[in-house]
């Protein structure tokens, strides 16, 4: 299973880091928007 463990090799990095900046991205927004600080 050569493509499954590339592809893992692959998708776990860009899983760690595209979905941190996502939820960091929605939480920027939010608390921009309704201003809570």
């Amino acid at each position: 299973m050569y493509s499954a463990s590339y592809i893992s090799s692959i998708l776990v990095p860009v899983i760690g880091w595209v979905v941190p900046a996502i939820v960091f991205g929605f939480l920027f927004v939010y608390m921009e928007r309704e201003d809570i600080a």
